[in-house]
């Protein structure tokens, strides 16, 4: 599905199982414009919401394939938003606001992504403060300065591990404080708070940790370096860090967007970009965020910079292609962010009236 083979998908879907899932009836009618499927299958969504499916529940499943594989995050959101009914589990209440709030970061929207973060700490508030904490150091978002502040100041009061309703999964536990010190340092370099971003960078590469993992931290500390100089406008110096992390994560790490390294992985090739290697920066804009756990994050923000580098290469066609998947997902962002949109429309219409 992700190569747009729909008919192959079909067909294999249909032979692994007896009964096309939910979900995948819902791609498919998004997919096929067959609105009367839709419409049914809309009106038996409220009653499925919280059922099994066939990893999560299903509202989550729906929600995720036709943000992950359509790009429709309006109606992924409408689909996923079945799930925070009060007949359903608190547990999956719980998931569809975190997903909710995946779905506002990626449509440019902190401040609806405030509310389903607040929304998760009601029941989960170590993930809703991770969470929050993640999306509000993104270097692409315009998170409200007294925003930032708020939530530097929950993570150096924040103790991890202390949720006793949802405790930290047992594989980061001997991370955790490492984990908190990057956060800290992710926001300070947002706020260019350069000494504090520093001091935290240090502290982390001073902790001890288990030897599967110090390859990990270093890289996270590098990470929190690399923002600080990018920040500074020492691009050379940023690069230099970043070609330093070698994506040593061990295995059960992986899917945590924490340790995954995909903010630097879009450091690095936004830096490219603006150093002129514009064909390293798209090689690693096609595949750096494919199956990462913060994916839809970076999709606007990717198509905007695939875009920018196809232009300036002279590729009219896939430029254009960007600008257009851009403006699609970020069309109802946040004010702050609108002129992005807007450039990006400009971009379009120029291109549009020149001869071919």
């Amino acid at each position: 599905m992700r190569e747009e083979r729909w008919a192959r998908a079909d067909t294999l879907i249909r032979r692994k199982f007896a009964a096309v899932p939910f979900d995948v009836q819902v791609l498919f009618a998004v997919q096929r414009r067959d609105t009367v499927a839709e419409q049914r299958l809309r009106a038996q969504a409220p009653d499925l919401a919280g059922q099994k499916g066939r990893r999560i529940a299903v509202a989550l499943e729906t929600g995720t394939l036709l943000s992950l594989y359509l790009e429709d995050l309006g109606r992924a959101e409408t689909f996923t938003r079945f799930g925070t009914a009060s007949s359903v589990p608190p547990g999956v209440q719980a998931s569809a606001h975190q997903l909710l709030a995946n779905l506002a970061v990626a449509r440019g929207r902190w401040s609806a992504a405030q509310s389903e973060f607040t929304a998760v700490a009601r029941t989960h508030p170590d993930s809703a403060l991770i969470g929050r904490a993640l999306a509000a150091s993104l270097p692409f978002l315009r998170v409200p300065k007294p925003d930032l502040e708020a939530i530097r100041t929950e993570v150096e009061a924040w103790t991890p591990g202390g949720e006793v309703s949802s405790p930290l999964p047992e594989s980061i536990r001997p991370l955790k404080r490492h984990l908190r010190l990057y956060l800290l340092g992710l926001l300070s370099a947002r706020l260019d708070a350069t000494d504090d971003a520093l001091r935290y960078a240090a502290e982390l590469e001073g902790l001890s940790a288990p030897p599967e993992t110090r390859a990990l931290v270093r890289d996270l500390g590098r990470t929190i370096r690399a923002a600080v100089a990018a920040s500074a406008g020492r691009t050379a110096e940023a690069l230099a860090l970043l070609n330093g992390i070698d994506g040593q994560v061990p295995f059960e790490l992986i899917r945590l967007p924490y340790f995954s390294h995909e903010h630097a992985r879009y450091l690095r090739s936004l830096l490219l970009h603006q150093a002129g290697r514009d064909s390293e920066a798209l090689q690693l804009t096609r595949v750096a965020f494919v199956g990462t756990p913060s994916e839809l994050h970076y999709r606007a923000p990717s198509h905007l910079l695939r875009a920018e580098i196809h232009q300036r290469l002279g590729d009219r066609g896939a430029a254009a292609e960007q600008y257009s998947r851009f403006v699609a997902l970020w069309r109802g962002c946040d004010p702050a962010l609108q002129p992005l949109v807007e450039d990006a429309k400009a971009e379009l219409a120029t291109m549009a009236a020149e001869p071919r």
